[in-house]
């Protein structure tokens, strides 16, 4: 943050190419001073996110590493024991037991002396050695003294992340935290001033709904943490036929109770009990039934919340608030007037939410600037690019060409090819927003089949999604309450008879879409593509995901977006300044 603008962001596993890495983000903080133009001497202020029990998955990098029999072994090594046995199991003994998870160097990680520490302490002071080895840490690799660190609680960085995002911000408005755990609490309630002062009214870490999430994702044979929303995906292939008794099952876990939401206790813990109470069921009726208990759930909260505190402008933030269909849901209550869930919701964003509290609590009196632009990472120079393409020898097995246009990327996509678009910085968040993603013609159903079965390998049931230009967003969305959506955060209906003309960027199940709205001036030369392609097609619009392998965090750098190209099957590879093609770009149409 400079002066209240957010100027660069980047998460660790784009540099260290390991999907999800939660270490200590060497390479990213010194990627996001580079960005910036910003030495460690001029630093005012480092701000980090989350006060308690941080490190103990970190040192093993448990989202990163945990295979799903991880998950089970976990489960069986400590959950059993404890809730449901009654028996006494160490943390420690739970760290020495997935250490190795860390890699073969763990010994070398700085937070790693924290292990030693901890045991030789009461566990009332394992939050006072973590920040201490925090600051450690910071001082030896920046210099950065003490006195300049902030730390803040958990709830309120994803509280400050989802209302400074906000297009709405400058209106007091309706704050709701959902997520497996922060650090007090699985819910929370605020509201918040026009100027960004929170005044909580309740927060309770007896809300199932997240962690309920994740160890369904774990039974359905998924990995908690990652593909939650391979569930939220699964689900509209469900019914209420196959789903009944799964719904009934979740009701009994938490319940609307005025504005809180409750916990009747009818469970003694999530992966023992609720395995045993669904088995038998079906797999798309388990996921019918914890989308549809979600959605009834935050449905008749946030409606409880909007009529108590007279706020019809809400604000949803935390893990949970990534299910777009359950977002979906709530935008659609009468009740409400605007809603947003920020882009990375989850905690990929808490350090941003940090930071703007930084800024809040060291200067009061400045504005800031909210969410200016998502496209915040790195950015590599065409002669740079030209000198990889050259170094790599692909002039010998594919055509180059020189200074495409965005009407011959248009042209391309249109005559059914895929292309993978690496373009100026890189996005912010889980999202490909058109600076590395994959796209291909909307209009046919074919291009679902060939992205999944030659380049991502995702699972046959997983929708795509569209970005499309601001204008077109009116044209074919239903959307009556005039939605701004630009970091596909949000799913909806689209007008009738349009499902059937884009069958690649809807929901086989449902006929939703999750869209990125795109106006001109957040990313000139993408939009200039969906306009193009629009002349072409008659829709402004392009089937988009990430550009990246199954499993791969997304192209970072222009090796990693040749690596992809290589290893897969895309037609052509497109960058600013040159394109390079496995097929013969004569205009013929493929399918």
């Amino acid at each position: 943050m400079r002066d209240g603008v957010l100027v660069s962001a980047i998460a660790e596993e784009r540099l260290s190419r390991i999907k999800t890495d939660s270490r200590y983000p060497r390479r990213a903080i010194d990627a996001a001073l580079r960005i910036a133009g910003v030495e460690a001497g001029e630093i005012d202020a480092v701000a980090f996110s989350s006060k308690s029990d941080w490190l103990w998955q970190t040192l093993y990098n448990k989202h990163a590493r945990f295979s799903v029999h991880d998950w089970i072994d976990e489960c069986d090594f400590y959950w059993k024991p404890v809730l449901l046995e009654g028996k006494q199991v160490s943390l420690f003994d739970v760290l020495d037991r997935f250490i190795h998870h860390g890699g073969p160097d763990i010994g070398k990680e700085p937070y790693f002396p924290f292990l030693e520490q901890a045991r030789n302490a009461p566990p009332e002071q394992w939050g006072a050695l973590g920040d201490a080895i925090r600051c450690k840490t910071l001082k030896e690799h920046l210099g950065i003294a003490k006195d300049k660190v902030h730390i803040f609680r958990h709830e309120d960085c994803h509280k400050a992340y989802g209302f400074f995002s906000s297009p709405y911000r400058k209106e007091p408005a309706l704050m709701l935290t959902i997520e497996g755990g922060g650090d007090d609490s699985s819910a929370t309630i605020s509201t918040m001033s026009a100027d960004g002062a929170i005044t909580e009214h309740w927060s309770s870490n007896l809300v199932q709904a997240g962690r309920l999430y994740a160890y369904v994702t774990l039974i359905l044979g998924m990995k908690p943490g990652q593909h939650e929303y391979k569930v939220m995906g699964l689900a509209p292939y469900g019914n209420e036929y196959h789903g009944k008794r799964a719904l009934e099952f979740f009701r009994r876990i938490n319940r609307v109770d005025g504005i809180e939401i409750v916990n009747d206790g009818n469970l003694p813990d999530l992966y023992y009990s609720v395995k045993d109470g669904l088995e038998g069921e079906r797999f798309d009726g388990i996921a019918w039934g914890i989308q549809t208990w979600l959605e009834e759930l935050l449905c008749e909260w946030v409606e409880n919340n909007v009529r108590h505190f007279d706020l019809a402008n809400v604000i949803l933030s935390g893990g949970v608030a990534q299910n777009i269909k359950a977002v979906k849901s709530v935008s659609e209550l009468d009740c409400i007037d605007r809603i947003w869930a920020g882009p990375i919701s989850g905690d990929g964003s808490i350090g941003v939410g940090a930071a703007w509290l930084a800024c809040a609590k060291l200067k009061p009196e400045m504005e800031i600037a909210g969410l200016g632009t998502i496209y915040l990472g790195t950015e590599h120079d065409g002669k740079s690019i030209e000198r990889t393409v050259r170094d790599r020898g692909l002039e010998k097995d594919f055509e180059i060409v020189e200074r495409p246009t965005p009407d011959d990327a248009a042209g391309w996509i249109a005559n059914g090819h895929i292309v993978a678009r690496f373009s100026g910085r890189m996005e912010f968040g889980q999202r490909a927003l058109g600076n590395r993603s994959i796209l291909a013609d909307p209009r046919r159903a074919g291009s679902v089949e060939t992205v999944n079965n030659k380049i991502k390998y995702r699972d046959f049931w997983m929708p795509f999604t569209p970005s499309m230009t601001n204008e077109a967003a009116g044209e074919l969305l239903v959307n009556p309450k005039d939605y701004y959506s630009p970091y596909m955060t949000m799913a909806f209906d689209l007008k009738p008879g349009l499902a059937e003309k884009l069958p690649a960027v809807v929901h086989p199940g449902d006929k939703t879409a999750r869209p990125q709205m795109l106006k001109r001036g957040d990313n000139p030369g993408y939009y200039d593509l969906l306009k193009a392609l629009g002349a072409k097609t008659g829709f402004e619009c392009v089937m988009n995901t990430s550009f990246n392998l199954h499993g791969d965090a997304i192209a970072e750098s222009p090796d990693d977006a040749i690596r992809t190209f290589l290893k897969s099957d895309l037609d052509i590879l497109l960058f600013d300044d040159l394109a390079v093609s496995r097929v013969e770009l004569n205009g013929k149409d493929r399918s």
